[in-house]
């Protein structure tokens, strides 16, 4: 088995809206020695406007973003996906990546063409190295220890979690040594803890998730909601009606009986709050799992493990239970309406026709003036617009002169938003805003200059539309 360890930097945290600017991966052997790696930097697309904290945190400066000598975002992420194919089949790791690296990934795909599951397609597998560290921590505490804050409190980011377990971290939020650091606390817990590895790596397969929490009486999995982390004893209940990989497990630690009498619409609302009883286990989501047995007595408290045993018994018994709490699960999960912006349009949508896949193919392999025919062929209105919006920021001299005249305004109209119109995105007067507030935290030397370029940036894009 192969591994390809990967990290991007971006324009900030809205996956829809912002942007990755740099991109590094090294693939490995099973003993996780380097056999290849890459790294690409991008230049900034015009409607994407930078977050002043992504670019202080990152010590990227905007004339950097800005380099015409750069590959454009479309060509960067082309060759990210060339690489990546390359490699395959693997399995996919990174730091905090399921809710964060990949996501940017998948949707970098999805609005430059690509195919955006290409870390979950046949073959594929994906796990998250955050999650490895926490159940290491759990588990193996002579391993893996957890940094801690001010309040003493357990912190699991990437830089201080390292050097508390004494590995050299030369730099962070910089995508080459993010992966280096992400490669040395895998083969920190390969070699110290085997078990736990080869556990971690059973569970970024799909049907060894399914098996487990299915054969299982009872097992731990460990949950995140926010800045807060748990793990709970939970027996497997059943899975959602329409969603295969998605399975309900219900809290052991719960009170039955309340639960046994709470009428629908209290359970519904139970769910939806911190305190709920039943737990979602995706099973294609490489989940931290781990057997009752190797569970310590803080981990299960206040109950034992022969009362966990038993109450997972009872409840598997009483199948009308599960159907309904399943039911219940299953009607508190939230919804959301469509969004009218083609960025947001991923999910919850069909997936593409085939002949919509043939025309993403063809559309990589043509030069840009065919690739203006192809844009008008797709039959989902999602994909012609991104063609579009694809030629209009590589080629725009193609463009029909109405279409060209179009787009120059929606640019105009996006980055200049006012923060009154709540955009979903950053535009530059909200970026104006978050900037003057974040000098006013007394900044100074490289930091105070970037912030000030930054400005004076902003200041000359915003003149050039009033």
């Amino acid at each position: 088995m192969s591994y390809v360890i990967y990290d991007v930097e971006t324009t900030g945290l809205t996956r829809c809206f912002d942007q990755i600017v740099q991109f590094a991966a090294v693939r490995t052997d099973d003993a996780l020695k380097v056999t290849d790696q890459y790294h690409i930097r991008c230049r900034l697309m015009p409607h994407v406007i930078p977050s002043p904290e992504a670019l202080n945190v990152t010590g990227l400066r905007i004339e950097q973003l800005v380099d015409p000598s750069l590959p454009s975002h479309f060509t960067m992420v082309t060759e990210i996906r060339r690489v990546l194919e390359s490699w395959c089949p693997t399995l996919f790791l990174g730091y905090n990546s399921l809710s964060f690296d990949e996501e940017f990934l998948r949707l970098a795909f999805y609005q430059c063409l690509h195919g955006p599951y290409l870390t979950n397609a046949p073959g594929n597998a994906r796990a998250d190295v955050l999650n490895l560290c926490r159940i290491t921590a759990a588990l193996r505490p002579d391993v893996i220890k957890p940094a801690t804050n001010k309040e003493g409190r357990p912190v699991f980011k990437l830089k201080a979690l390292a050097e508390a377990n004494d590995i050299v971290v030369p730099l962070s939020h910089d995508a080459i040594a993010d992966v280096a650091t992400t490669l040395a606390l895998c083969q920190h817990v390969r070699m110290r803890a085997p078990e736990i590895w080869s556990q971690f790596l059973r569970f970024s397969k799909k049907a060894s998730v399914e098996a487990f929490i299915t054969e299982e009486d009872a097992f731990l999995v460990s949950e995140t909601f926010g800045n807060h982390h748990r793990a709970r004893a939970v027996t497997r209940i059943g899975k959602h009606s329409e969603q295969a990989t998605k399975h309900y497990c219900l809290d052991l630690s719960a009170d039955l009986e309340a639960i046994r009498t709470m009428p629908d619409i209290e359970l519904i609302l139970l769910c939806q709050g911190d305190a709920r009883p039943i737990v979602t286990i995706r099973t294609n989501a490489a989940p931290t799992l781990w057997a009752l047995y190797d569970a310590t007595p803080d981990q299960i408290a206040p109950l034992d493990e022969t009362e966990i045993v038993e109450r997972a018994q009872l409840i598997r018994e009483d199948q009308p239970l599960m159907e309904r709490l399943c039911k219940v699960a299953q009607a508190a999960e939230p919804s959301y309406p469509p969004s009218p912006h083609v960025e947001e349009q991923l999910y919850g949508h069909a997936f593409p026709s085939p002949q919509d896949k043939t025309l993403m193919q063809d559309f990589h392999e043509a030069h840009w003036e065919k690739r203006v025919e192809l844009a008008g062929r797709f039959t989902d209105m999602r994909f012609r617009l991104l063609a579009e919006r694809l030629i209009y920021l590589e080629r725009p001299g193609l463009l029909e002169e109405n279409l060209r005249l179009a787009a120059d305004e929606e640019l105009r109209n996006r980055v200049m938003a006012p923060i009154s119109s709540k955009a979903r995105w950053r535009s530059i007067p909200a970026a104006q805003r978050d900037l003057e507030a974040f000098i006013e935290k007394d900044l100074e030397g490289d930091q105070l200059a970037n912030m000030v370029g930054y400005g004076e940036h902003l200041r000359r894009r915003a003149s050039e539309y009033s």
